[in-house]
């Protein structure tokens, strides 16, 4: 695959919506990874790990590509989970990104992970349920609900009313 210079990049976005694959990677406890990004678009905000799709590359292969770049775990690509188009006002040298997405769930091949972060990220972590003080993004929500991520059931014993 090639890579293209940040100025083609910059032209890029300024006048196509890019293709993007990303990644819920669940391992052995049914946990999902989450990011949190250091760059825009949705910088500092939780995600999935992905990126962009190289002209000439298959979807599956994007996702297996980004999870290895990404987080250091090899994976095996299973299937799409979530599709959608993000719009967002910043991104890369302030020029607003529009994005095609597809979500792929994947499976770690080897069982003892170790997450080796690249350099846009800070950090990670395995969530096996969601919590609505994450503030995640809509689409990312959507992601871990494909992925069979829920909220935390919550009852109130007076009623026995479950929400």
């Amino acid at each position: 695959m090639k890579n293209i210079s940040q100025q083609l990049y910059n032209q890029i976005l300024e006048v196509m919506p890019i293709p993007c694959v990303d990644v819920c990677i669940v391992n052995q406890q049914n946990q999902i990874l989450l990011i949190r990004r250091k760059d825009e678009p949705e910088k500092n905000m939780w995600w999935v790990p992905g990126g962009r799709v190289f002209k000439g590359e298959m979807m599956k292969d994007t996702a297996k590509r980004k999870a290895l770049e990404e987080t250091g775990i090899n994976c095996e690509v299973s299937h799409i989970i979530h599709t959608a188009e993000t719009v967002f006002s910043t991104g890369p040298n302030n020029i607003p990104v529009h994005s095609v997405n597809v979500c792929y769930l994947a499976y770690p091949t080897n069982k003892d992970i170790i997450v080796t972060l690249d350099n846009h990220s800070s950090t990670y972590m395995w969530i096996k349920e969601l919590d609505s003080s994450w503030q995640l993004h809509p689409y990312v929500q959507s992601c871990l609900l494909g992925a069979g991520i829920r909220y935390p059931i919550q009852c109130d014993p007076t009623n026995h009313i479950y929400y």
